[in-house]
């Protein structure tokens, strides 16, 4: 029992997904309706190639975090690859992909306005998993807090070299869960050159 209870998530952890999709289809929306003031112009294709260029290292990075923490979740404190960096890389790597959409669809606005949001709320999810493992791990975890910092990640890169072995049927799970990081990056490609064709042809769309 006292086993069950450690392991135990927060409500806000239980709510995590839907909260995510809920917000990514807010993000979506607003992204549909609003139209930047440059759209075509120089600005805004520097925008979106360093938006594109952040969707893909966030896709990399969830897939690094993911060979060292599946089937290892609340069994093994991870320390090690981008572990080492920051104790959060997987949600360290979800806002970078966020920040890469909206910088995508050149919408700086939304840009901090949604990093704002997630930041708030993905700040008591934190606390709640730290709580979680410091009860599990106890003094490992307090020597973890200790040496690596919570979100934003150490420059320094970790050491390769690690043997893994790695939970196949949890790492396809969170490869289908990136895909949805690239998914929206065309999504926001085929609504820009909506927009494009419109202004072109002088269409005036409730975008």
């Amino acid at each position: 029992m006292q086993d069950t209870l450690k392991t135990r998530s927060s409500s806000l952890e239980r709510l995590r997904k839907p909260v995510s999709f809920l917000i990514a289809a807010i993000l979506l929306g607003l992204l549909v309706m609003t139209q930047p003031a440059q759209l075509g112009s120089v600005p805004y294709a520097i925008l979106e190639q360093v938006g594109s260029v952040l969707v893909f290292v966030a896709v990399l990075g969830r897939i690094w975090c993911t060979l060292y923490i599946a089937g290892r979740k609340n069994r093994q404190l991870c320390c090690a690859g981008p572990y080492a960096m920051c104790r959060n890389p997987l949600y360290l790597f979800s806002f970078i992909g966020l920040v890469g959409i909206c910088l995508a669809a050149a919408n700086i606005l939304l840009a901090l306005v949604s990093s704002a949001a997630y930041l708030l709320y993905y700040q008591g999810v934190i606390r709640g998993e730290e709580r979680r493992l410091a009860a599990i791990f106890e003094t490992d975890f307090d020597r973890y807090v200790a040496s690596t910092p919570r979100f934003w990640p150490h420059l320094k890169l970790p050491r390769n070299g690690d043997i893994l072995q790695v939970d196949s049927r949890i790492f396809t799970r969170s490869l289908a869960e990136v895909i949805w990081f690239l998914l929206a990056l065309n999504f926001v490609e085929i609504i820009k050159q909506l927009k494009l064709n419109a202004v072109f042809h002088g269409i005036s769309l409730p975008l």
